[in-house]
């Protein structure tokens, strides 16, 4: 389709496509809101295509060979330490509000940069679930063929499903402190931790699975859970001092964490969270019979 079109008639076509579902966003019932999602996650994946074929770019030459990066110096990590030491300057030098707005538009030019390489490596979804559009009852198509896994590796993003497994698990994060964590851990700590977290096996199901006691494992999780909060909560605390920003998930576990340190000591750890709802007392109920 690319060699028959250009790519600004493409664009004007999928936008020209689009414009009925984006006018009508007010009263949407849920099935139009999924649509109109749809429909952006589409639009956004044709621009991304479009980019990529307009202004495409050698990732490749920017990274340093096995030859550099195990010499002192580098052309390319010397040009990379100059333009981090060129802002700082300009950062450190802005006095009026035209300098500051010079240093904004650097930085957002790095943003801009940064978003580009993150769009051309992921394929990066939005809240539609995968499920959509499957068929509850297929007649023809078989009922496997609509699983979300099935319908994801269709499509071509097969990370998630290459990496669903205990020991490539810590591949499905892209944070860099989160991924070595996971990896670090030994064997059996890491198909613990991908059974009750990430299959949601019961403790009962992966005792039987692994030969074990039930009490064997909870005290497995419990050992797990204390070392990666340790290692997260001192890990934080750095990014703290650091005056590195924290999202509010964070804070909440620092300021949770930091309590039950104070109390319990080494042995501190957030339990998983409850979700079936609280029981209510019997004088409750008694009451409301009474009403």
């Amino acid at each position: 389709m690319a060699a028959k079109w250009d790519n600004d008639s493409l664009l004007s076509a999928a936008q020209d496509g689009f414009t009925d579902w984006e006018d009508g966003s007010d009263g949407l019932t849920p099935d139009e809101g999924l649509e109109q999602e749809f429909a952006q996650e589409r639009l956004a994946k044709l621009e991304n295509e479009l980019e990529q074929a307009e202004k495409p770019i050698d990732y490749d030459a920017e990274l340093e060979t096995e030859e550099e990066e195990a010499a002192p110096t580098s052309e390319k990590r010397l040009k990379r330490e100059m333009r981090a030491e060129a802002l700082r300057r300009l950062e450190d030098a802005a006095r009026t509000e035209a300098d500051f707005l010079i240093v904004v538009g650097e930085w957002d030019r790095l943003d801009r940069n940064r978003e580009r390489r993150e769009r051309d490596h992921e394929a990066l979804r939005g809240n539609v679930p995968l499920e959509y559009m499957a068929v509850s009852d297929p007649k023809i198509v078989p009922l496997w063929m609509n699983d979300p896994a099935f319908r994801q590796l269709c499509s071509g993003n097969v990370l998630d499903i290459l990496f669903d497994c205990p020991y490539e698990m810590h591949q499905l994060t892209a944070d860099a402190f989160i991924s070595r964590m996971i990896e670090e851990l030994s064997e059996d700590h890491k198909e613990v931790l991908y059974f009750l977290f990430l299959r949601l096996y019961s403790t009962a199901r992966l005792a039987a699975l692994r030969g074990q006691s039930d009490r064997n494992i909870r005290k497995l999780r419990t050992t797990i859970q204390k070392k990666l909060q340790r290692k997260m909560y001192d890990h934080l605390c750095g990014k703290r001092d650091g005056n590195r920003a924290l999202t509010l998930r964070e804070q909440w576990f620092m300021q949770e964490y930091a309590a039950l340190l104070k109390k319990q000591g080494k042995g501190a750890r957030i339990r998983r969270e409850n979700r079936t709802p609280p029981r209510k007392k019997k004088a409750a109920l008694d009451d409301n019979k009474d009403g």
